[in-house]
């Protein structure tokens, strides 16, 4: 075990001795059709289950949900109200997958308005104080061109990225970096760098390359570097347009293992990002932030893989590994006859690559190679015979890649090796349409649990039931039988006494499974702040990983829901969340509740309290707002008052902030805070659940005797007194 992987351990288990067991969780937007957001998640499930930590899965689910949500970027921050503790110890996130829905201030302000939680972050946005897992794309160009230069031979090269991408821009560096280490001048009007990355961008910068160079058979480009397996794909797309053919012609490779590159017309080399593996290195460095606080932690760089395929002129390796079996073969020249003298022979060689078919199978198998070889048939035997048994094996869960390439290898080695060289030429074809099949198997198994995102004959019944309920009861009790059917195997659903026009006070109403006695007669449960739901609700004893999701219709909110992660296929949690808001919409239209309160303090209620104007446009002095100022103020009442810091994050000097925010309220910002915080604990204590002390920590007091004293400054009561008053 390495001193790394020993000190988390033991760091671990010193905690779990105390009774408390690491919570993480991860913030990002994913599109989960794609692998990308799959595979962070993946690792990120694999290192919990290694070092035994909980997880919470943040991540927000875009462009396959039934209804697109224009408002998804805003509905999505206020899952930043649960990240902090007691609930999460720490934070893995994807800052830059938030970049294409919002602008980088927002997102810097948001992640930065978390701290001083711990956070590690996998994306491309550099946040000061937040140490990244990237890969080292010096390292991965340098690899991908000493492929191209060494083993091809390749010295003319071209380069198609986009202007806008900061991951393209860095390896058009390294790409220039590598040119000069080998020698290579680099060509005129040879790099072209796309405004967007569509179709037509990328169909243009082609013709331009076409108009400046001659690419048919290498005259003047060897090759075409992409950034990305999107653009390689499309420009070997157009290139077909044009009649050149990729890798004969020209090269072309792509970098990020997309499925893009997997079905271009001729398969990308490119470059695999270990997304699952950067996802489980996030958590270990994560791991070592809570570990050291104070230290301070380098970005890690994760090393990639080359994946060659066809478009740099290379064939797979499992196929040349094909064709070495075939020149190192020993096995004596064969004659044929008929069937019964071919048998005996061949039935043996296939007991030996196929040990645990039956006799019937192999057979059949024997038979069908026979027929190929004499070629009696116009379509091939032994491609309908692997179609078939294939099938079987994927329904059977045996279908495993390697051991399906390496039975191919050594039945093509055997077939071969007494073939003349006519039906060798024959038999070759089959081979390489085999090869085919195998990997079209391959990429339906990885693509069909993630494309086929709502598992579709299923969860119509599901949405039939939930459509149905009258009740929220009836509700419940949909949840209770079915969400074994979509593979969830536990939920937490936390429900507001009426719909309202944001996430507030809501009353933790169901756990499945069902919680022990003690526990459930705790239901319904008061829950005014999601990040301190009691850790007793959740499950005791074992570890845990939860999907979090909003439950709102529109712009109609009724609380949220953690669902344990069961099934892999993470989008299956947003589409419960779509059927289960639906239905609450429903049965809360229906009985009548659809007053909009809140705990939180809401903008009427501000007014109130500091003498706002009621035309809050009328207010700006160099861009600043008094609902930004009080905006700010709501969303740090759990923290002390700090003037430097609000003023470095609403971009004004401290004094210019002082000034104005007296100028428009009539209060200075800690009298401000201090009534604000004030305000938001006479709702807290409307909570009979709620302890002074909770309360006290929540709004950022010192400790609870401070608390009572400024409460009852403000108020001219204690704070058990006014709660009692307005109790009784």
């Amino acid at each position: 075990m390495n001193s790394g992987l020993s000190k988390r351990k033991a760091f671990l288990q010193s905690q779990k001795n105390q009774g408390h067991r690491i919570t993480f969780g991860f913030a990002g937007i994913a599109d989960f059709r794609s692998f990308i957001g799959q595979e962070y998640i993946a690792g990120m499930l694999k290192a919990a289950s290694d070092y035994d930590l909980n997880f919470i899965n943040f991540a927000g689910a875009i462009k396959y949900s039934f209804f697109d949500d224009i408002d998804f970027i805003a509905r999505y921050f206020k899952t930043f109200r649960f990240m902090k503790k007691p609930l999460i110890d720490g934070l893995v996130t994807w800052t830059s997958s938030f970049c294409e829905l919002t602008d980088v201030k927002r997102v810097e302000d948001t992640f930065n308005s978390i701290k001083p939680l711990p956070m590690v972050d996998i994306g491309y946005l550099d946040l000061p104080g937040i140490p990244s897992v990237r890969i080292d794309n010096e390292y991965s160009i340098s690899i991908l061109m000493k492929h191209l230069v060494i083993d091809h031979k390749y010295r003319k090269f071209a380069f198609i990225g986009s202007e806008t991408s900061s991951p393209h821009l860095e390896r058009l560096k390294c790409y220039g970096q590598e040119l000069q280490k080998y020698g290579i001048q680099e060509l005129e009007n040879s790099v072209f760098l796309l405004k967007e990355m569509n179709s037509a961008d990328i169909a243009a910068a082609v013709n331009k390359m076409l108009s400046c160079h001659d690419i048919r058979d290498k005259k003047e480009i060897h090759c075409i570097v992409t950034p990305s397996d999107l653009i390689a794909s499309s420009v070997i797309e157009e290139l077909d347009k044009h009649g050149i053919s990729v890798p004969k012609d020209v090269a072309v490779t792509g970098f990020n293992n997309q499925y893009s590159g997997v079905f271009a017309r001729s398969p990308v080399t490119t470059m695999n990002l270990e997304y699952f593996k950067r996802g489980y290195a996030a958590v270990e460095l994560l791991i070592d932030r809570i570990m050291a606080p104070k230290e301070h932690f380098d970005t890690l760089l994760v090393p990639t893989s080359l994946l060659i395929r066809q478009s740099c002129g290379c064939f797979e390796q499992s196929i040349l590994e094909a064709a070495e079996a075939i020149s190192n073969s020993e096995e004596p020249a064969f004659s044929l006859s008929t069937k019964e003298d071919f048998r005996p022979f061949i039935l043996e060689k296939l007991r030996q690559i196929f040990p645990n078919l039956n006799k019937n199978k192999l057979l059949t198998l024997a038979d069908s190679i026979f027929d190929d070889i004499q070629g009696q048939k116009k379509e091939s035997e032994i491609l309908r015979y692997f179609q078939s048994l294939l099938q079987d094996l994927r329904k059977e869960g045996l279908f495993v890649n390697s051991e399906v390439q390496q039975k191919l290898t050594l039945l093509r080695k055997t077939i071969l090796s007494f073939l003349p060289d006519p039906q060798k030429n024959q038999m070759e074809n089959i081979f390489h349409q085999l090869r085919i099949l195998a990997s079209v198997f391959i990429e339906y198994d990885t693509i069909a649990p993630r494309e086929d995102s709502y598992l579709m004959n299923t969860l119509s019944q599901i949405a039939i039931n939930f459509a149905s309920a009258k009740s929220g009861r009836q509700i419940q009790d949909v949840l209770r039988y079915q969400l074994g059917e979509m593979g969830i195997p536990g939920i937490i659903l936390s429900l507001s006494e009426n719909m309202t026009s944001d996430l507030g006070s809501t009353s933790l109403e169901l756990i499945l499974p069902e919680p022990p006695a003690d526990i459930q007669k705790k239901l319904p449960f008061k829950i005014t702040d999601p990040a301190f739901i009691p850790k007793f609700f959740f499950p005791q004893g074992r570890r845990y990983s939860f999907m979090v999701e909003i439950l709102h219709h529109e712009d109609k909110y009724f609380g949220f829901t953690f669902l344990e992660i069961g099934n892999p296929n993470i989008s299956i949690y947003d589409t419960v969340r779509t059927l289960l808001s639906n239905a609450l919409n429903t049965v809360y239209l229906r009985e009548g509740r659809s007053k909009k309160r809140t705990m939180l303090l809401t903008g009427e209620e501000l007014k109130g309290i500091l003498n706002l104007s009621e035309d809050d446009s009328s207010e700006v002095h160099n861009g600043l707002k008094a609902s930004e100022i009080t905006g700010y103020l709501l969303e740090h009442l759990s923290e002390m008052t700090d003037l430097d810091k609000m003023a470095r994050e609403l971009s004004v000097s401290k004094s210019h902030l002082v000034r104005r925010a007296k100028e428009l309220t009539g209060y200075t910002i800690q009298t401000m805070h201090e009534k604000l915080k004030i305000e938001q604990a006479k709702k807290l204590l409307q909570v009979e659940s709620l302890k002074l002390g909770e309360i006290a920590s929540r709004l950022g007091f010192q400790n609870q005797n401070y608390f009572s004293s400024v409460f009852k400054k403000n108020t001219g009561m204690s704070p058990r007194a006014w709660a009692k008053r307005y109790l009784h």
